[in-house]
């Protein structure tokens, strides 16, 4: 969370506090400026990092968030099989975009 909080222009969706983090999943909703969700999930995709791009079938909660009109928004799911360094190379695409 804080790798992606340090890159410019990322909004990330849900709870950031990680005081916090025990009232979240492990799935990370995000989007970048100047990059359409798509183009985002193109690049990292290149880069045999593999997410997910749209609305994942929760149009209702991106169209109250108001990204629905836009391509919706990037998702990731970081969990317990993910290594450091996936983690730092997903990073190091998003920070060279």
């Amino acid at each position: 969370m804080r790798g992606l909080q340090a890159i410019p222009g990322i909004t990330i969706y849900g709870i950031t506090d990680t005081q916090r983090f025990d009232e979240r999943v492990p799935t990370v909703s995000f989007r970048m400026k100047g990059y359409t969700p798509q183009e985002i999930a193109q690049r990292l995709g290149d880069e045999g990092i593999f997410v997910w791009d749209g609305n994942y079938y929760a149009i209702s909660v991106t169209e109250r968030l108001g990204v629905e009109e836009d391509g919706g928004m990037v998702r990731v799911g970081i969990v317990h099989y993910n290594t450091i360094e996936e983690v730092e190379r997903l990073l190091a695409v998003l920070e060279n975009l």
